[in-house]
């Protein structure tokens, strides 16, 4: 088990190296934070019970149409861009970065991070 919240701290701290990105987090689809890296100023279990309530509003309007999801999150505020993406059965991985241009390659990395975060907890 130890090994595996390592693994964990691991990613979200490479994503948190990415340039302008302010916070990842790992959170259970409850909204609890399993993992996180973010800036001092940030509260991350605030950032992670919303990462799982954007990611539970989408899931819900889907479903009022009987679609499956979401896989993917791209948010873009107006200096920011916010992605979360699909982490398996039991977590959503969330990421904000400062800045809107790059979005679409932000999502591709964080993509990329949820897959080993889904391995790792499968």
């Amino acid at each position: 088990m130890v090994a595996k919240v390592e693994q964990l701290e691991k990613i979200v701290k490479e994503l948190r190296q990415l340039p302008h990105v302010m916070g990842a987090v790992i959170v259970s689809r409850g909204g609890i934070v399993i993992a996180s890296s973010a800036s001092e100023d940030a509260h991350a279990e605030t950032f992670a019970a919303m990462g799982a309530t954007m990611n539970g509003a989408a899931s819900a309007a889907l479903s009022e149409f009987k679609k499956n999801g979401p896989e993917k999150i791209l948010v873009e505020g107006t200096d920011c861009v916010m992605t979360a993406v699909d982490a398996g059965p039991k977590a959503i991985l969330v990421v904000l970065k400062e800045g809107r241009e790059g979005g679409i390659e932000l999502l591709a990395k964080v993509d990329a991070a949820g897959k080993l975060v889904r391995e790792t907890l499968s």
